[in-house]
């Protein structure tokens, strides 16, 4: 069985239309080296950060904690955190209860693959 990490390579690579021993030689990487992580072979962190900064995807990503590509910076600044965090801190509990019932209905609405319109 191959690792997720080189599931998620092959896709990106096949996306980009390169291959696996083409992104291998861009990177520096001897040959197959990504080829051993199919079979369980485990990577250096500084190969992986390579492979995520060449298709600028999130470390997340790559290793299949999330299916969002992107990084949490390129999603939400600081800005936006401290904005979020001064508007919690002036609501009541159960105003803040009321939010996040909110927000739960609104993304389940607008990731329902039954919605029409999305």
């Amino acid at each position: 069985m191959q690792s997720l990490l080189y599931e998620r390579i092959k896709l990106l690579c096949s996306e980009n239309h390169i291959t696996i021993a083409e992104l291998e030689r861009e990177l520096g990487f001897s040959n197959s080296t990504i080829r051993k992580w199919g079979k369980n072979i485990s990577p250096s962190i500084n190969k992986v950060i390579k492979v995520a900064d060449f298709f600028n995807v999130s470390l997340d990503y790559l290793s299949g904690v999330t299916d969002i590509r992107d990084s949490i910076g390129d999603v939400i600044t600081d800005a936006d955190i401290i904005s979020f965090q001064r508007a919690k801190q002036k609501m009541s509990d159960s105003d803040n209860k009321r939010m996040m019932k909110m927000l739960k209905v609104a993304f389940d609405y607008a990731f329902d693959d039954d919605s029409e319109g999305q």
